[in-house]
């Protein structure tokens, strides 16, 4: 994630991440179009998608956590739950959504 005042990332800036037989879980609040299209991508390259987060998960993919409803309130509770994860047990990965559709060559 950058802040506003850093130079754009091309996509050649943006990491590679491994998809294939690695779980995953997206906390954002999406619409729903977009949650499946990123889903359908994962899928696509072997990954599995997981509906929370458990001890298990490989990768958290973490979106837009604004707002006041039940959706962004649960988005926030999987990053929250995240960060204990990994300092726990050390092997969740914390990505941007906006990594995964570089990744993914998504708009």
């Amino acid at each position: 994630m950058t802040s506003a005042t850093a130079a754009p990332e091309t996509q050649e800036d943006s990491p590679a991440i491994r998809i294939a037989g690695r779980s995953f879980v997206i906390a954002s609040r999406l619409p729903r179009s977009a949650f499946f299209e990123l889903e359908r991508e994962i899928e696509r390259r072997r990954g599995a998608i997981h509906p929370f987060l458990t001890a298990v998960t490989d990768v958290l993919v973490v979106g837009h956590l604004d707002g006041v409803g039940v959706d962004a309130a649960w988005a926030r509770e999987q990053v929250r739950r995240g960060e204990i994860y990994r300092d726990r047990w050390g092997h969740l990965e914390f990505v941007s959504e906006r990594d995964l559709r570089a990744t993914f060559a998504l708009r």
